[in-house]
């Protein structure tokens, strides 16, 4: 179960492109906070505490907005074309007692038998949506490789879920493969390649037949004029 970071959030009483480039000589970032129903409110999150929240990989954090402590999910950040700062970044409320839908990060766990022989495990999907309550929402879910062997696959329905998360993800998705090396890849397709070279017929000599036939015709032309 995620214990949510807590961030220091303001309410921002000025608007506009000035006051928000204002705020960000402040070392805080501008943010709005929107609820169903309610109007949205402008914050101003301080720089530091939101970089630290972000690296924890969680999406959601507890705030304090009008002397109320509230959970508050992360929808959308937007980045400084060059610095790559965040200059600003949207926040939706949500309640303790209601489901939300959400992306967390899937890994694997255990070694694969196919990579033990000498496969690569691969990861296809990173991440996938899932529905629950803030307080159960898990910091990544796991997927066990342990007994894949080489040449297979693993799917979204392989992934195991906490009790009450529910998977909105499709069932049908690769998450991860173990597959040959690919230097023995290579191989295989070019010893494929070699055997149809064999067996395909040499077109290579019906040409040069032709060739000498028209040849051959040339010549006798020749002498027959010569004889003529």
């Amino acid at each position: 179960m995620s214990k949510f970071e807590k961030l220091n959030v303001d309410i921002r009483k000025e608007h506009g492109t000035s006051a928000a480039r204002r705020t960000r000589l402040q070392n805080k970032v501008p943010a709005v906070v929107y609820h169903s129903g309610i109007e949205a409110i402008p914050l101003s999150v301080d720089k530091i505490s939101l970089n630290k929240a972000l690296r924890t990989g969680q999406m959601i954090f507890e705030v304090n907005v009008e002397d109320k402590n509230q959970f508050v999910l992360v929808k959308e950040i937007q980045y400084h074309p060059v610095t790559d700062e965040i200059i600003h970044i949207d926040f939706q409320k949500v309640k303790e007692d209601e489901k939300i839908s959400l992306e967390v990060a899937v890994r694997s766990s255990g070694e694969a038998q196919g990579v033990k022989l000498g496969g690569l495990l691969v990861q296809m999907l990173n991440s996938v949506t899932i529905k629950c309550k803030p307080a159960e929402i898990p910091e990544f879910l796991e997927i066990d490789v342990t007994d894949m062997e080489m040449n297979t696959n693993l799917f979204v329905k392989d992934i195991t879920l906490p009790t009450d998360v529910e998977m909105l993800t499709a069932e049908d998705i690769a998450v991860v493969s173990v597959q040959e090396p690919k230097q023995e890849q290579e191989e295989v397709a070019e010893d494929t390649e070699s055997s149809e070279t064999d067996e395909s017929p040499d077109t290579d000599e019906k040409p040069a037949e032709d060739e000498a036939t028209e040849e051959s015709s040339e010549e006798a032309k020749d002498d027959a004029g010569d004889e003529g």
